[in-house]
């Protein structure tokens, strides 16, 4: 299976411009055209946009009607009657793929309209907001006086109340549900403001801050001027780069292993997806087990945190180490067959990147399917690793940016009870639409991604939750300083009876 990463739709865009996340995108944002484009053309690509996504999409209308879809694309369809820029057909489209409230259709055009803009000189509002249990709340600092500084709850932004519109905004954010928007936009509010608003100069910012409501305005900056404000009222960065990985044994028996994500990083990506050669990856996760075994340690953490997801490819030969019978990451795993996708996978056999064994096969089993069946994909399961294996007591460390495979793993040694899940719930689903393909538009060249799989995971619930810890850990405060998530996992681990540490 290819879960490729699932981010917020803007996310990526500003992790390059150092928002609070960091991560790393599996896909490079598909830059637009800025030339006009006639009502014609637009429409055009709307209907070969609708058709395809009805062809080649596992389910489009897993979670709306079907006369829903339709009457949305009729009245989106009806108001293009100018001229429009090339970013504003791809904002235009991303509404419409988002409507199906399913996190692997998106098209991430336009990230690359907003960044293009940014870098180039324009302003953005410095509004990085996070959603913690119905409070909104800065993660950094959004003006030069430190009126709005991070933690500082947020009510409204001129005069609208910032529920309605986080509401508003995750129209343009492909999401199952609002905690995963709403995890999405940690990253992305500056750019999706900036889509639903154009370019303004200043916002007036409704606030409450040492229990009284004050409000304050706030100006829209330059990357550089906005670089100045986080020298002048500094935030505790991230504690650990998720996009790294890492071994190091702990003390009192305890080893720690942050995979990274599941994906070549070592290898740069080529085209629209990521490498996904594993020979680095397995070597390191290798030699980190065989570090772990011989350190003697009793209690493994493997830290999912942050974690962009990626392909079980790379994933299963980690659970291996650890399994004590075979697995697979999914009880149920179907495929949809359709023209779109038999033509991507002539384009990644094109490009002469490599492709695993596993994911070979998928191929050549959708050339022998006509298109339009769904069909069950049996998964081969995985057995566990010949010994020297780890027999220790394995913990799964979450949050709710662990998603796609990451999630999917999380599930994994739940259901399978090779472990224990500490954090907070992932805002991905567990059982998902995912499997992500790609068609381009013929007149405005956008990229479109969408699902291709349904799978269920290990314990055959159908439900949009997401992976829920054993422990929960809650989330620090925004000026917490250090790791103190890890800390209390490390204190949890310590404290476990015996019986649960082997």
């Amino acid at each position: 299976m290819k879960t490729r990463l699932l981010l917020a739709l803007f996310s990526t865009a500003l992790s390059g411009l150092g928002s609070p996340l960091q991560l790393r995108a599996e896909e490079a944002p598909q830059a637009v055209s800025p030339a006009a484009l006639t009502p014609e053309d637009v429409r055009s690509d709307f209907v070969f946009l609708y058709r395809t996504l009805r062809e080649a999409h596992f389910d489009l209308y897993a979670h709306r009607s079907r006369s829903d879809y339709d009457a949305f694309y009729r009245t989106l369809l009806a108001a293009t009657k100018e001229p429009m820029d090339a970013a504003a057909v791809a904002i235009l489209f991303q509404k419409f793929v988002a409507y199906g409230r399913i996190g692997h259709a998106r098209i991430d055009a336009p990230v690359a309209a907003f960044v293009a803009y940014v870098r180039g000189g324009g302003t953005f509002l410095p509004l990085f907001l996070r959603v913690d249990e119905g409070r909104v709340v800065l993660t950094e600092t959004a003006d030069s006086e430190g009126r709005l500084r991070a933690g500082t709850e947020i009510l409204a932004i001129d005069d609208v109340p910032v529920d309605d519109l986080l509401e508003r905004l995750s129209a343009y954010v492909s999401a199952e549900r609002p905690y995963m928007a709403h995890a999405q936009m940690e990253a992305s509010f500056p750019a999706l403001f900036w889509i639903e608003h154009g370019n303004l100069p200043m916002v007036t910012v409704t606030a409450r801050r040492d229990g009284r409501i004050v409000s304050a305005p706030v100006r829209a900056l330059t990357l550089a001027e906005r670089a100045a404000i986080r020298t002048k009222f500094p935030v505790p960065k991230p504690p650990v780069d998720f996009a790294t990985r890492e071994y190091r044994p702990l003390a009192d028996g305890i080893a720690y292993l942050r995979p990274g994500p599941f994906f070549n990083i070592e290898q740069p990506a080529d085209g629209a997806a990521p490498s996904y050669e594993a020979s680095s990856f397995r070597a390191f996760i290798d030699d980190s087990f065989h570090k772990i075994l011989a350190s003697g340690a009793t209690d493994l953490l493997i830290d999912l945190r942050g974690n962009p997801g990626g392909d079980n490819s790379f994933s299963d030969p980690m659970v291996a180490w650890f399994a004590d019978r075979p697995f697979r990451f999914a009880s149920s795993f179907m495929l949809k067959a359709s023209a779109a996708t038999k033509a991507d996978y002539a384009r990644q056999r094109a490009a002469g990147a490599p492709i695993d064994a596993g994911f070979r096969r998928q191929m050549d089993e959708e050339g022998r399917q006509p298109n339009g069946t769904r069909y069950r994909y049996d998964l081969p399961m995985v057995p566990p690793r010949a010994e020297p294996r780890f027999h220790g007591h394995v913990w799964i460390l979450v949050d709710r940016h662990s998603y796609s495979n990451a999630a999917s793993v999380a599930a994994l040694v739940q259901d399978y009870g090779f472990g224990t899940i500490l954090g907070e719930e992932t805002a991905d689903v567990a059982s998902n639409y995912a499997s992500v393909q790609h068609f381009t538009l013929p007149r405005t060249g956008i990229v479109v991604t969408y699902p291709k799989s349904h799978f269920i995971r290990p314990n055959g619930k159908d439900e949009i939750v997401g992976v829920r810890p054993d422990v929960p850990i809650g989330r620090p405060a925004v000026t917490a300083d250090g790791d103190t998530v890890l800390d209390e996992a490390l204190r949890i681990i310590g404290q476990a009876p015996g019986s649960a540490r082997r």
